[in-house]
């Protein structure tokens, strides 16, 4: 049982190709599975009508009917129905912690340091995070009678970066040199895993420490908000009057002790109520937070008010993707038509503040590149391909969602980050510095090249997505979508017939890839190059060491002039 927790993705070998672009022939949108679909096209010339013939034909026809039965949509690895039915009771905690530690440290003697006692909590805690709120079975994998482990195409928590988004965040706030013994004793609830208690504890404490720091006076309108009410959104607050903002003291902006204090519990309780599902909840709650504050001092809140929302999308749009593909089951159906889009609330709070409008950009794409490479890694080492960025709809149906429904200064931003020219690897210098890097010597896929693979999928789509927009525009189809939907009384969106990209962005997207592209092959080349010349070197090292222990009186061999 591994964990998917590490920061630093694993080696990628891709065999990637450029998209067609603008062919000649017709387009099709992105189809609806992610697996190729086999077309029958069967020309028959009926020349008998007798019994035989029809019996024939009815069992041909038959047959192909019973064929394409079977392939309908496939269930999908993230449906642990199974699980449920063969152990209905969810596992304790208790009970998966004994599970995980007896099957990592089953024998090994006790710790000899402090160190490794801390490793082995970690990789205990970590474990049993993602038995628990990753997999979609609760962690019953580990239960008598239970179908084989799915890891980690069990994990329900999308995309799959998402959980170990969650726990890095929980793991910096919950430590245990905690300053007050009121953080301390919340932090021994979060170690149970006990939530909700801590998400309420946390608000009462802001509470607590804000109407300390008022001494006496009334609070601005802003503040009332106890963490009861579900979305925390409060946008009919009054701007005038006794009981508006400017009528009550703000703390927030007089004590920069107490700002940083709460900032930190708030971005801790928001971690949490991703945990628990709560991400709309999580959001609003950052940024009503943000507005308390000074502009200069919301870069955190922003940070992770972006960070939170673009997960939550991606999870939308995975769900989405896999109704689609696979066999809906009721959680899939939940996340893909009942929670909402979040990205658009954070770029309508950051509009007018450049400085914030470029900051959370930087972090959504970041959280999409690291997605796409990790993605098309768990589909290569685990087979997941729910998710992979080439055969599933999570890019196909991503692209279209940035370019039209976020918002128009991000798309600005977004298309130039995608558009960079490609990161250039290190320098000499830089590369003797990350000589001694741990990351190195693991032989891991360097920075650079993971970079330029998660972008050129992701321009793989929009290229792919803005072709089939500029052939639908030009064979009509838009001006029939567009006819149809005022016959039905639906107001078009702009998505419904706008272009993608105009004819300068096109080229400049197509080149970038193609460039993109180049470098990943280059650098794939070098590795084949690389193994190839370290499994010759082993090979001529065992047969010398073979020649040894046949001829013990042998002289060595001369030196040559490299070694020399």
């Amino acid at each position: 049982m591994t964990t998917l927790t590490h920061s630093r993705p694993r080696p990628l070998h891709l065999p990637l190709s450029p998209p067609h672009t603008r062919k000649n022939d017709g387009a099709a949108p992105a189809p609806a599975h992610t697996h190729p679909s086999h077309f029958l096209s069967v020309a028959i010339t009926v020349t008998h009508t007798d019994f035989v013939t029809g019996t024939i034909m009815k069992s041909f026809f038959s047959n192909i009917t019973s064929k394409l039965k079977t392939r309908r949509k496939p269930l999908a690895p993230c449906d642990c129905s199974d699980f449920i039915e063969a152990a209905p009771a969810q596992p304790s905690l208790t009970h998966l912690r004994g599970v995980v530690a007896a099957r990592h440290f089953h024998g090994a003697p006790p710790p000899a340091s402090d160190v490794e006692n801390a490793r082995r909590d970690f990789v205990v805690r970590s474990t049993v995070f993602d038995l628990q709120h990753r997999c979609g079975a609760g962690g019953r994998c580990t239960c008598a009678g239970a179908p084989a482990c799915r890891f980690p195409q069990c994990f329900t928590m999308r995309p799959v970066t998402k959980g170990a988004e969650v726990l890095a965040e929980r793991q910096v706030y919950e430590v245990e040199d905690a300053p007050t013994p009121e953080i301390r004793a919340l932090v021994a609830l979060a170690a149970e895993e006990k939530l909700e208690e801590v998400v309420k504890g946390i608000q009462h404490t802001v509470d607590a420490h804000l109407k300390a720091a008022a001494r006496g006076r009334g609070l601005e309108a802003r503040f009332i908000i106890d963490g009861s009410d579900g979305h925390e959104f409060t946008p009919a607050t009054p701007k005038t009057g006794t009981g508006s903002i400017h009528a009550g003291a703000n703390p927030l902006r007089e004590d920069e002790d107490l700002r940083e204090e709460i900032t930190s519990l708030y971005l801790w309780r928001a971690a949490l109520l991703v945990n628990l599902r709560r991400d709309e909840q999580a959001v609003s709650s950052l940024l009503n937070l943000a507005f308390a504050v000074e502009q200069k001092d919301r870069t955190r809140l922003y940070g992770a008010a972006a960070a939170w929302a673009v997960l939550n999308d991606m999870e939308i749009i995975y769900y989405r993707s896999l109704v689609k593909s696979c066999k809906p089951f009721d959680q899939a159906v939940h996340f893909a038509t009942e929670r909402p889009l979040l990205l658009a609330r954070v770029f309508e709070a950051t509009r007018g503040d450049d400085y914030h409008t470029d900051y959370c950009t930087h972090v959504v794409f970041s959280k999409e590149v690291t997605a796409t490479v990790t993605r098309a890694q768990t589909a290569q080492m685990h087979g997941d391909f729910t998710e992979d960025p080439m055969r599933s709809l999570c890019l196909p149906l991503t692209m279209p969602y940035y370019r039209f429904r976020v918002d128009e200064e991000f798309w600005k931003r977004f298309y130039a980050l995608l558009c960079m020219p490609p990161v250039p690897p290190p320098t000499q210098e830089e590369a003797k510095a990350q000589a001694i890097d741990p990351a190195a010597e693991l032989g891991l896929t360097p920075n650079y090249i993971l970079d330029a693979v998660g972008r050129s999928m992701m321009l793989h789509h929009l290229v792919t997505f803005a072709d089939v927009r500029d052939k639908e525009i030009d064979t009509g189809v838009v001006v029939d979508r567009v006819k149809e939907m005022k016959l039905l009384d639906l107001q078009p969106h702009p998505s419904d017939y706008t272009p993608v990209l105009t004819t300068s962005e096109m080229h400049v997207a197509v080149t970038r890839m193609k460039e993109l592209l180049v470098v990943v092959r280059s650098f794939e080349a070098k590795e084949q190059e690389r193994l190839s010349g370290a499994a010759a070197a082993q090979r001529l090292q065992r047969a010398q060491s073979g020649n040894d222990a046949a001829n013990p009186s042998a002289a060595p061999p001369a030196p040559s002039p490299i070694e020399k």
